[in-house]
């Protein structure tokens, strides 16, 4: 049995890799040519926006609304199998290794089978984070050494979180930080990919992306409505020293459990539909993410407005098909079409809007609300408009005034 590493790297955009843009050669070069020798996955959709909520779902294959967690910081999980029991079954042993600075998330996550921990680094406080947090090369080289020296198959799970401050070297390849922070994991993935034993199968890829103010919103999980294709479409390669070549379909991250399990389904695998959570059952802000083929909705819970977008031709997400703000028209029998500014032509409104319909009915049922108590329910009302969430707030500080 092949032993196997899943090398993932925290909320890594697919613009700084250049197996997706070619402007970003110069901070992923390792990337590139790793992904010559394995399986790129082109339309991988992120589950969650969140660390801890992706990689519940990614190891056990669910959604996070499948959990019954109501609200940030529990850490229930009714599902006793997962990706590491999987293989423990089949006669592997199971580790995970991971910085201490990761410890409050690992916890979150909670679906580790028997795997045993190996911690790096020591504890961190909040004046420093770079505290005790071992840069990715070091991690790296920790980890190789451990594995190198064991005699029968492994499945272990590394994550990689971005060192806070990037060596300078790095910064000198790109004064922006966030660029400084892709090349050295980039360096850290490359020399793993080198050194690691070649008759051992490797997953590498993100949890979720991130944001630069894309539509005027920050970060990624910051932000419970932020969902833009910056933050739920990841970058995915597999390594199995067999198969290479791409995968154009939409693939959910739910699937990498299948495909950890049995990598050569990686050429031809595809999702139906997939989803990306941002939230809990009880938090107000939640927003959700439908992707069917090409199209794409999202669907704020909160004020139950509606964004949809054609992705094969629109993948900025500059275009909004359920917009109020422009003219939707079509084009006559003759090629012309009214002198009506601004507008959008295209010969597919009538199946545009029956999709919106389609979208709007799975989203508004995909979370089982009917489990939410009354009280949150009038709570989260006056959270969620505008004029009732200043009155909210105002009481609530003079009731702790009082």
């Amino acid at each position: 049995m092949k032993s196997k590493v899943i090398l993932t790297i925290d909320g890594i955009r697919k613009d700084r890799l250049s197996i997706y843009n070619k402007k970003s050669k110069n901070i992923s070069k390792n990337f590139e040519r790793i992904a010559k020798e394995s399986i790129v996955f082109n339309d991988m959709m992120a589950c969650a926006t969140s660390t801890a909520m992706c990689f519940a779902s990614i190891f056990t294959g669910k959604y996070q609304k499948d959990f019954d967690r109501l609200h940030y910081g529990q850490n229930n999980n009714p599902f006793l199998e997962n990706i590491f029991t999987d293989h423990e079954k089949m006669g592997y042993k199971t580790y995970v290794c991971l910085n201490k600075r990761f410890k409050k998330f690992s916890n979150l996550i909670n679906s580790f089978g028997n795997a045993d921990f190996w911690w790096t680094g020591t504890e961190t406080t909040k004046e420093n984070k770079n505290i005790g947090s071992l840069r990715p090369l070091e991690q790296v080289y920790y980890v190789l050494e451990k594995i190198n020296n064991l005699d029968y198959p492994i499945l272990i799970w590394v994550h990689l979180w971005g060192f806070s401050k990037p060596e300078d070297r790095f910064l000198d390849t790109s004064p922006f930080d966030y660029d400084a922070r892709v090349a050295e994991l980039d360096e850290a993935v490359g020399v793993f990919f080198d050194k690691m034993n070649k008759n051992t199968e490797l997953f590498i890829f993100s949890d979720h992306g991130y944001a630069f103010f894309e539509k005027n919103k920050w970060a990624y999980g910051k932000d419970g409505s932020n969902i833009s294709e910056t933050v739920c479409s990841v970058p995915a390669l597999i390594y199995n020293s067999l198969n290479k070549g791409y995968n154009n379909n939409l693939v959910s991250q739910t699937e990498l459990r299948s495909l950890i399990l049995n990598s050569s389904l990686a050429t031809n695998i595809k999702s139906n539909i997939a989803f990306c959570e941002t939230r809990y059952l009880n938090e107000a802000d939640k927003s959700l993410a439908v992707r069917i083929n090409n199209f794409k909705m999202i669907y704020n819970f909160m004020n139950r407005e509606i964004n949809f977008y054609d992705l094969r031709s629109d993948y900025l997400e500059n275009i909004d098909l359920n917009s109020k703000n422009f003219y939707k028209i079509t084009r006559d029998q003759n090629g012309n079409h009214p002198s009506l500014k601004p507008f959008i032509i295209r010969s597919d409104w009538e199946q545009i809007n029956t999709k919106i319909k389609e979208f709007t009915n799975i989203a508004e049922n995909f979370y089982d609300l009917k489990k939410q108590p009354v009280k949150l329910k009038i709570k989260n009302y006056f959270k969620s408009n505008k004029i009732t969430k200043f009155l909210y707030y105002f009481l609530k500080k003079i009731r702790y005034a009082i």
